[in-house]
């Protein structure tokens, strides 16, 4: 019987998974990020501060919680605030 075919989710050293890099979220039409703290506390922050070949995963454990202290962060794109086709939620097609 063949085995089952497992999908592998490119990940770092320590776990964490590898995530697109601003040049791509860019391509996208995207502009912003979206850090969320794991005590809940979260920002969004323009991404024009970052280089294209850098990764959002790369940058998730510099992050330091300025409400808990914690350091490590998720990182993720801004739909919202980017191209309004990519957006999640609140897009309406007038057309």
């Amino acid at each position: 019987m063949p085995r089952p075919v497992r999908l592998h989710t490119p990940a770092h050293v320590d776990g964490r998974p590898v995530k697109i890099t601003f040049g791509e979220m860019r391509e996208m039409g995207l502009r912003g990020v979206l850090v969320y703290c794991h005590c809940g506390h979260h920002v969004a922050w323009d991404a024009d501060r970052w280089p294209d070949n850098v990764r959002l995963s790369d940058l998730e454990p510099r992050f330091v919680c300025q409400g808990c202290g914690s350091r490590g962060a998720d990182v993720r794109p801004d739909f919202e605030r980017g191209n309004p086709q990519f957006a999640i939620m609140g897009y309406r097609n007038m057309q």
